[in-house]
C-alpha cells in the first residue's frame, strides 16, 4: 500500500495552497494596519514611511472655525449664521423662520427643531453658539 500525501489528492492540495496565500495576505495587510474594523480605523494613527522604517503620527486635531466667535441664536443675522460650521444660506434662512414662526430659542438645543439641524449639526455648532437671556430676539 502506498503512503498517503497531501500531493496526491490534488484537490486538498490545491485548497490547502490557497489557504496558506490567503493566510499570509490577511496576516500581511494587519500587520501593516490596512485591515482594521470601522471602528478601530477611526482611532488608528496615520503611518508614515520614512526611509525603510514607519513612523505613527498624532491624529490632526479638528480644524477650528476662525472668525466665528459666539453667536447668540437668538439675534444672530443670516450673514453671522452663515459664518457657523455647516450653515449656509439656506439653513440660516430656516433658522430666522423658526425665530419668526415660534419666538426666541430657549436652550441652544433647540437649534434641533430647524429642519436640517440634528445631532451631528448640531455638535458642530454647539461650540460657537449661545442664547444670552437678557437680550430680546428681533421683532419685540
Amino acid at each position: 500500500m502506498r503512503e498517503w500525501s497531501i500531493r496526491t489528492c490534488p484537490t486538498a492540495y490545491s485548497f490547502g495552497v490557497k489557504l496558506l496565500l490567503l493566510a499570509g495576505t490577511v496576516g500581511f495587510l494587519s500587520l501593516a494596519g490596512l485591515l482594521q474594523s470601522p471602528s478601530t480605523q477611526s482611532q488608528a494613527l496615520p503611518v508614515q514611511q520614512v526611509g525603510t522604517s514607519s513612523v505613527r503620527l498624532p491624529m490632526p486635531q479638528p480644524m477650528t472655525v476662525a472668525g466665528v466667535g459666539h453667536i447668540d441664536i437668538n439675534r444672530g443675522s443670516v450673514e453671522e449664521l452663515r459664518r457657523l460650521p455647516g450653515i449656509g444660506p439656506v439653513l440660516a434662512g430656516r433658522v430666522l423662520r423658526y425665530r419668526r414662526e415660534n419666538g426666541k430659542f430657549t436652550s441652544i438645543r433647540d437649534i434641533q427643531n430647524v429642519k436640517g439641524i440634528g445631532v451631528k449639526r448640531f455638535a458642530q455648532l454647539e461650540p460657537y453658539i449661545h442664547i444670552d437671556p437678557k437680550t430680546p430676539s428681533p421683532g419685540e
